[in-house]
């Protein structure tokens, strides 16, 4: 039982990081704007993070013996974090470059004298 249900908090936190995932890529395509896109990554993304340690604890139980290979529970857990680590770094340069207005790849032009 404690299998079927990591698997599905697992599925969930994969299901959760998807749907982020879309709408960060709607955000960093202008279909969405910024705010609107922020907005649904938060919710989203704690889902995300809940469900991720929902499975660990039912991999992980106290007092019990681990239920799936460690080597196997590494790598899910490893694959969770590094789509959420690439889905932080695309919001971190979203917001650089979305709310803090400045524009990556331009060269800075003005009325400087030397």
């Amino acid at each position: 039982m404690r299998k079927t249900l990591a698997f599905i908090c697992y599925v969930l936190m994969l299901a959760a990081d998807a749907a982020a995932g879309y709408f960060t890529y709607r955000a960093f395509v202008q279909k969405i704007s910024y705010d609107q896109g922020l907005l649904t990554f938060v919710p989203l993304f704690i889902l995300s993070y809940w469900f991720s340690t929902f499975f660990s604890q039912l991999i992980h139980p106290r007092g019990s013996s681990i239920i799936i290979g460690k080597g196997f529970y590494n790598f899910l857990y490893w694959l969770s974090t590094l789509l959420s680590l690439v889905l932080l770094g695309v919001w971190i340069y979203l917001f650089i470059d979305r709310s803090l207005y400045v524009n990556f790849g331009t060269e800075i032009s003005g009325n400087i004298k030397y």
